[in-house]
């Protein structure tokens, strides 16, 4: 037995150990694994043992401290929890023999969560609930869940859209103080506004749509003369009717955006407005911000002017009349429209060649739109190819768009959406890439916006194996508002704005604002940085919303084709362990899983390429596949090749 003095080193040699032990606090990070890391402020990672990371839950602050792991190796031990933000969350039901648990349909929860059976709302296996974390695991590692409500099942009618719009917060819902305003613009009309404005009734503007397209936004018309033509792009105006900070206002800067799901349009803007007060109607009066530009023959802007008017569109016509038109196959646009519709076609023809020299322009992709029944199942996926009704309308909006944005930057005001071009972490592999395939002399740079469209432009004609301007693509950086007026490399614009679609985009419709108020002579109050953020994440998460719906749906439908299938694919991107195919036909994309292959494979980050001995697989390479296992609730779907 250990004497008094003995026991007192003891225990200050265990207080010396405990003093000396490396001590942070940090940020937990899961992966697709059950291991994890906790991240500190100042950039250190370290690694959690599942064990580690049954005790917390993605985003917790905790204190920790760092032992050894073995084998060289620290790992991180929870010591305390500091604060969680993990707490309401959507997922699939699942019953286990006794036990009652949530899928969670989370980027990185990848646990089950218990339900005590108290909290269970009577739900059924396989029902898709609302929950929230009622007990957290730390220190016991132990989650629990609450349900707060069960949103349906596989046969409920519109499912997806439900489930998918709760996840995201998506809500149709109106204030009745939003309604209230949007009943007095309707009761209102724009006579009495239009009066203030410049009158441009007479030039026979007509809108280019598809045939079920209500919130019409743009319309245009076109003079051609000895010089060039004169474009005029007259946009929908709802930024005169709807002031900032109003109910409506707050509203559609909640909103952000319009989402397009499959089965319904979840507007900005409410119907009455987007679809109709401001919607450029066919025949109606309408209010409009219009830009007028003088063009060359080679498609150069020589001037821009922007009007605060009142227009009335002569026609709405679809793509494909426009098409079919500009191919001298259409009668059913009146005649006194045809010319001027021709003379935007021959503009339209001259940007794209102008852009085409002096910027950068991506290949056409077909769109696909699914055919939907009253309870929201895909009957078809038809393809639509792309024509030249709709590349007329493309270069007349990037025009108007890049047009404002020089017009707003050399006001110094306005904002800007800026594209810094490829990834810094990837630039030296791209530079290598480029100067190997195309014997540049010397190392590339990309911050030039003039050096860097000759670099695209040069990979894109490159006469060699790789895809190189499809690789480059996949190694750009998003694009983000910003309010310097930075240019777009992706698009090779010195600088680029929205302008186009204020019935769809809150952006467009702030910048519509700042616009009235340089020509009025006001006073510009700029939008913060952190509004624009905001702004930013809100479309993304509803442009994510209708992606995951819509690819649920898709999977739905491929799920009851015949599984031995071959479907014609096109490789559209890779990584280390999987490829990603497109299917040709019907737009679905899924992995093929390169882990388990046999041959000693390689992956190359720099060629985006998977090649042994015998093959290689590359970007914009052509596949057969088959279906190896679909999942449309978690919209993942694996292919296998067919050789």
């Amino acid at each position: 037995m250990l004497d008094k003095n003995a026991l007192s080193q003891l225990k200050s040699l265990k207080q010396e150990i405990q003093q000396s032990t490396p001590r942070f606090e940090g940020t937990v990070r899961a992966t697709a694994g059950r291991f994890g890391f906790v991240n500190t402020e100042d950039g250190q990672s370290f690694f959690l043992s599942p064990e580690e990371m049954e005790k917390v839950l993605p985003g917790d602050v905790v204190a920790f401290r760092v032992e050894p792991a073995g084998e060289g190796k620290e790992q991180a031990i929870v010591e305390s929890l500091i604060s969680t933000v993990q707490n309401e969350f959507l997922g699939r039901y699942v019953v286990r023999g006794k036990g009652h648990f949530v899928e969670a349909d989370h980027p990185t929860l990848n646990r089950w969560i218990f339900v005590p059976p108290a909290k269970r709302l009577q739900a059924k296996d396989g029902d898709l609930v609302k929950a929230h974390i009622s007990q957290h695991p730390f220190p016991k590692g132990k989650a629990q869940a609450d349900l707060d409500a069960v949103i349906g099942n596989d046969q409920t009618p519109h499912i997806e859209r439900l489930f998918v719009q709760q996840k995201f917060g998506l809500s149709d819902a109106i204030s009745d103080a939003a309604q209230a305003q949007v009943d007095a613009l309707c009761a209102q009309g724009v006579d009495t506004i239009a009066n203030e404005r410049s009158d441009l009734t007479h030039l026979p503007f007509v809108t280019i749509d598809s045939a079920g397209t209500r919130d019409i936004d743009d319309a245009l018309y076109a003079e051609a003369q000895s010089s060039g033509w004169t474009l005029w792009i007259a946009i929908a105006d709802p930024a005169a009717l709807i002031e900032p900070g109003t109910p409506l206002d707050e509203l559609a800067k909640t909103r952000a955006t319009s989402a397009y799901f499959p089965d319904q349009v979840l507007p900005m803007l409410p119907p009455a407005l987007s679809e109709q007060l401001c919607s450029l109607q066919a025949g109606e009066l309408r209010l409009a911000m219009v830009v007028e530009l003088r063009l060359s023959q080679d498609g150069d802007v020589r001037q821009t002017t922007l009007h605060n008017a009142i227009i009335k569109s002569r026609a709405k016509l679809t793509y494909n009349q426009v098409s079919h038109l500009i191919a001298g196959e259409c009668d059913e646009i009146a005649a006194e429209l045809q010319g001027p519709v021709l003379h935007l076609s021959d503009c339209a023809k001259a940007l794209a060649a102008n852009r085409l020299r002096n910027c950068l322009v991506m290949e056409d992709r077909p769109d696909f739109k699914l055919l939907v029944d009253e309870d929201g199942h895909v009957t078809d996926i038809v393809r639509i190819e792309r024509n030249d009704a709709h590349r007329l309308v493309e270069e007349c909006m990037l025009v108007c768009n890049r047009s404002v944005a020089l017009w707003l930057k050399e006001r110094n005001a306005g904002m800007f959406i800026e594209h810094a071009g490829v990834r810094s972490e990837r630039i030296g592999e791209v530079a290598a890439l480029l100067r190997e395939n195309l014997a540049l002399e010397a190392k590339p740079k990309f911050d030039n916006l003039e050096e860097y469209v000759q670099l695209m432009q040069q990979a894109a004609k490159a006469e060699c194996e790789l895809p190189l301007r499809a690789i480059i693509g996949r190694q750009q950086e998003r694009s983000r508002f910003g309010l310097e007026g930075k240019p777009h490399m992706g698009l090779g614009f010195p600088c680029y704005t929205t302008f186009t679609s204020p019935l769809r985009k809150y952006n467009d419709l702030m910048i519509h604002r700042t616009v009235r108020a340089l020509l009025n002579g006001e006073n510009i109050e700029q939008a913060s940085q952190e509004l624009l953020d905001a702004v930013q994440q809100a479309q993304t998460s509803a442009r994510i919303a209708a992606n995951q719906t819509e690819q649920w749906m898709k999977l739905v439908w491929l799920n009851a084709k015949d599984k031995d299938a071959v479907y014609n694919a096109t490789i559209v991107h890779m990584n280390s362990s999987s490829i990603t195919v497109r299917l040709n036909d019907n737009g679905i994309e899924g992995t093929i899983d390169r882990r388990k292959v046999k041959g000693d494979w390689t992956f190359d980050s720099k060629t985006f390429t998977h090649r042994n001995a015998e093959q290689c697989f590359m970007l914009g390479q052509a596949l057969n596949v088959r279906i190896n296992e679909v999942r449309p609730y978690n919209r993942q779907v694996t292919f296998v090749i067919v050789e």
